[in-house]
């Protein structure tokens, strides 16, 4: 069989299902993305799905290297859409505080997972661990507040938080495989790369919301439908071969679109893609998750790497939550919204198996935290959102 024609066909029911499984969660009132993730999980290879392919003899449900490209491509344009929604004003707005909060958000999981792990799981294991823990999910924090269509003060800071997390991960994880691969871990060297790798997404960010709304305004309307894609594909592109993760090029290239007179026009093609694609990636997820390698050790690690996933990351972001809000209920609702870890968990759970740096049970216990704390953040942050952080 054909594994292009199978990949589509298993989307195309990928996401029909997602759509109606996310229909039932809210009337319940939970985030649409638990029944995104409930459809993979349901119908995933590991689930219902392995039961079809072994009643038909064939692997017709199955996750290929096509249904990873469009998964990507998903989680891409959330990001892209989220960018484009909220441009670069809550970046201006949280300033100082909201990168803060993004860092110390990162760090204190990081550092605790290697107070915790170093002694029994080895020094390689924790770093990957912490930084697993680290960076926020911009997907899960986007998927809800577009669902949700929330703005407003909190939202800003969560928005600017969520997108500097990953670059302060991005930093952690490459000082990480540094010393795995056994190059310079001097401070001088270390400091340097450090330095190279925010100086390079600040000229970029500024470069690209300056040039990119002047060329769009200028455009012809004929293009308007390709032209967005060409520059947001360009830019991951760019940004990929220079080590940014994807989520990072996808958020700027919003952002530098939103400056641009035609944006209305970008946000209905975005949305266009989305309404299509949008599920996509978290049915990803969850169709990647094995239960049946869920035993009791790996249960109870990731439980732990979940209880500290989720404490850590309130105790870095609360405080500087609550001196830009100054409101404490606000400030709680915005630090539970960075604890999904969801696809940033992942990406550095594989990296970490490909390096050798994780067993299978620690990696493991990684893809089930990231399915946790997203499981728990996305349905705490969108029960409380518009309660406290509308404004």
């Amino acid at each position: 069989m054909n594994p292009i024609i199978l990949a589509l066909f298993d989307v195309s029911i990928f996401i029909l299902l997602a759509e109606i499984l996310s229909s039932l969660v809210q009337k319940y009132g939970l985030p649409k993305l638990i029944g995104e993730l409930l459809a993979g999980m349901l119908i995933g290879p590991y689930a219902l799905g392995s039961l079809l392919n072994q009643l038909l003899g064939f692997s017709l449900i199955s996750i290929n290297s096509y249904i990873e490209f469009l998964a990507e491509f998903s989680v891409i344009l959330l990001i892209f859409a989220s960018g484009l929604e909220h441009g670069i004003a809550p970046i201006k707005s949280s300033g100082v505080l909201g990168f803060l909060g993004a860092t110390f958000g990162a760090l204190l999981p990081f550092f605790a997972a290697y107070y915790f792990y170093t002694s029994s799981f080895g020094l390689n294991s924790s770093l990957i661990l912490g930084a697993a823990m680290g960076a926020t999910s911009l997907a899960a924090v986007a998927s809800i507040i577009e669902e949700e269509k929330l703005k407003g003060k909190g939202i800003n800071f969560i928005v600017s938080a969520a997108a500097a997390d990953d670059v302060v991960d991005l930093l952690l994880l490459s000082v990480i495989l540094a010393i795995l691969q056994g190059t310079s871990t001097s401070v001088t060297s270390i400091s340097l790369k450090i330095i190279t790798l925010v100086v390079i997404w600040l000229v970029i960010l500024a470069v690209s919301v300056v040039i990119v709304p002047k060329i769009t305004d200028r455009l012809s309307d004929k293009y308007i439908e390709e032209f967005p894609l060409a520059i947001l594909f360009g830019l991951t592109l760019l940004m990929v071969s220079l080590g940014y993760s994807p989520i990072i090029s996808a958020f700027v290239a919003g952002v530098a679109f939103a400056n641009s007179i035609k944006s209305e026009k970008i946000k209905e093609i975005s949305n266009t893609l989305l309404s299509v694609f949008g599920p996509l990636f978290f049915v990803y997820i969850g169709a990647e998750v094995n239960f049946s390698t869920l035993n009791l050790n790996t249960l109870l690690l990731s439980l732990e790497l979940t209880g500290i996933a989720t404490v850590f990351k309130w105790l870095g972001i609360f405080p500087f939550a609550l001196a830009y809000l100054r409101n404490v209920k606000a400030a709680n609702t915005i630090a539970f919204g960075m604890v999904p870890r969801g696809e940033t968990g992942l990406v550095i759970a594989s990296i970490g198996l490909s390096y050798q740096a994780l067993s299978l049970e620690e990696f493991e216990g990684i893809i089930f935290m990231s399915l946790f704390t997203t499981l728990i953040g996305s349905v705490v942050f969108k029960s409380y959102a518009k309660k406290h952080l509308v404004s």
